[in-house]
């Protein structure tokens, strides 16, 4: 990416067909299993999800121990019990699913109910490309901190007390490269509220946007398809960006111009080495 009009327009053109490509998958049968699975964690009500979220926010499919067995699944010894409510019982335990054994392995067993790996990325980059982005942010006063995360949940940016990405502990550097670019994105496309970056020789402005919730998602994974394309990382962006499509009207609203300058950006500040 060079920045020139020829390059504005080939990108808007992949932007474009990506997009094509997500509302067509919008009603394909593994999305629509995806879901389906998604809607089975409604065995507990909402508020003890809360409770069972609370004590470990990296728990991913819980139930109790009858629950599991019905299943053909056993509670491992050391298991950690989280505890809900229940009615005529003053409380009810729960296991995760990777607290549990059976004929499948826990991320087998969940896969198999999504019908497909949500996580799978193909394709490779070196440690050292890795290794030069994490330190690019470090210096540019980026925080990165690895946690342990819900099977769901790819990362975070948050800014509370000071600029922070979360990325997924035990994941592969492509999983977390994709994680770390989708974050970076929300971060320069102005999402958060975050309006300044600074290193030790200069500093740089970010504007701050109104963006709504859906399209902000929509825009970080677009900068995200777009460099991981080139570096030849393929993964879920159409299946994400379809997840958060809401109607015609999120195109009109879509940023174009600003999406590929992020893209741009992120390359140039972080991967221009790769």
């Amino acid at each position: 990416m060079n920045g020139t009009q020829s390059d504005l327009f080939d990108n808007r053109s992949q932007i474009e067909d990506l997009f094509f490509q997500s509302k067509k998958y919008r009603t394909s049968e593994s999305f629509i299993k995806f879901f389906k699975f998604i809607a089975s964690f409604n065995h507990y009500s909402r508020f003890n999800c809360m409770l069972v979220y609370l004590q470990n926010d990296a728990v991913t499919f819980f139930g109790s121990a009858s629950f599991w067995k019905k299943r053909g699944r056993s509670i491992n010894e050391d298991a950690r019990p989280y505890v809900i409510l229940a009615p005529k019982h003053p409380v009810v335990f729960v296991y995760d699913v990777f607290e549990t054994e059976g004929n499948l392995s826990p991320m087998a067993y969940l896969e198999k109910g999504l019908g497909r790996d949500i996580h799978k990325l193909d394709g490779q980059i070196s440690q050292g490309v890795y290794d030069r982005a994490i330190a690019t942010a470090k210096k540019w006063g980026i925080r990165i901190d690895y946690h342990p995360m819900n099977y769901f949940q790819g990362g975070y940016i948050t800014i509370r007390h000071e600029l922070k990405i979360g990325l997924n502990e035990g994941v592969s550097r492509e999983k977390n490269t994709k994680t770390l670019i989708h974050e970076l994105a929300h971060l320069f496309l102005g999402h958060t509220d975050h309006n300044v970056i600074f290193n030790k020789e200069k500093k740089k402005q970010i504007e701050l946007r109104s963006v709504p919730h859906h399209l902000r998602e929509i825009e970080a994974e677009t900068v995200s398809f777009l460099l991981c394309y080139k570096m030849g990382l393929e993964g879920q962006s159409i299946e994400y960006i379809a997840n958060h499509f809401h109607s015609e009207e999120d195109l009109q609203l879509f940023n174009y111009s600003k999406v590929i300058r992020t893209a741009d950006l992120i390359e140039k500040m972080f991967f221009s080495e790769w």
